[in-house]
């Protein structure tokens, strides 16, 4: 299944989405009797809700189909697409998962087996929907993309082996990982220890820098996680091309490392680094006017303009 937030007539509500239509789940489950409506009344409550909830929507989701009433079966271009999670219970993000973004950015890649993965937390403040714009405020000298792939957790669970971690992915969605490679706030400063470190998640943490969507892509739908095409456009050029096989640590490797320190939660999501071809390697900066276009295999294209704030 393809999970979605969206606004529509009815509001702010969870829907499944099927080619160019998306089916209204509490609608269909107050038709049908089929699931508690209560469990769809957003995404984190589906989340949270158990593999119950799960197969109610989908038992749903096949009643809806065979009815194809056009109250429940919505055309997608008159809805608006929100954030699949518009609020993250944890936003998680990996640094430096893929050698190729290493080197780029001047350093070496030292092998697997001398790392271990590196994560940041962003707000749930940073979140935004496909279609809409990514703000950059005057503080921003120099802002940036970074495609990744996303995982959503649909389990709780602490200290978990990979192989536990992976039973714990509920689904993929795409994530944009805008960067302030440059701050001005601090320009009339001097320096000081540790500014370098400070600064570069303070570039990390604003406003519209989390672009997520357009979708959840339930993980049964996902037989290869390691084998997706991702590529990256800005102003119709494209920028970064890469597999999500190239990631150095795995996304339930990366989920299993985490857990030693979070407890991992239903609606928690993970951000697994991004790929070769950033626009501070290239001195190609967003500006505001800009396109940028993220796609990633089988999970739908993430778009959104650039507006200065």
């Amino acid at each position: 299944m393809k999970l979605a937030t969206y606004v529509g007539h009815a509001g702010e509500r969870v829907g499944a989405v099927e080619g160019d239509h998306i089916y209204d789940l509490q609608g269909a489950m107050e038709a049908s009797r089929l699931g508690d409506p209560a469990s769809v009344a957003d995404m984190l409550t589906l989340l949270g809700s158990g593999e119950a909830a799960m197969e109610g929507v989908q038992a749903t989701l096949d009643w809806a189909r065979n009815k194809n009433g056009p109250e429940l079966k919505i055309p997608l271009h008159e809805v608006t697409l929100k954030a699949p999670l518009p609020c993250p219970g944890k936003l998680m993000c990996l640094a430096g998962n893929y050698a190729s973004h290493i080197e780029e950015g001047g350093g070496s890649y030292i092998g697997k087996e001398k790392m271990i993965p590196r994560f940041f937390i962003k707000p749930s403040s940073s979140v935004t929907a496909t279609k809409q714009p990514i703000r950059i405020p005057p503080s921003t000298g120099f802002a940036d993309w970074e495609l990744e792939l996303a995982v959503v957790v649909g389990k709780r669970g602490r200290d978990l082996t990979p192989d536990q971690a992976e039973a714990h992915i509920m689904g993929y969605t795409i994530f944009n990982d805008i960067s302030a490679r440059e701050l001005t706030f601090r320009n009339e400063l001097e320096e000081q220890e540790g500014d370098w470190f400070f600064d570069w998640l303070v570039g990390k943490w604003l406003d519209t820098f989390g672009p997520m969507g357009p979708w959840i892509t339930t993980r049964d739908e996902v037989p290869r996680a390691d084998q997706l095409r991702m590529r990256l456009w800005h102003n119709e050029t494209l920028q970064q091309d890469a597999n999500s096989g190239q990631m150095i640590f795995s996304p339930a490797e990366a989920l299993s490392f985490v857990s030693q320190f979070v407890t991992l939660e239903p609606g928690d999501l993970l951000s697994t680094g991004t790929l070769a071809g950033v626009g501070h390697a290239k001195k190609v900066r967003l500006e505001p006017g800009d396109r940028i276009k993220g796609e990633i295999e089988g999970l739908g294209v993430l778009e959104n303009t650039v507006e200065a704030l």
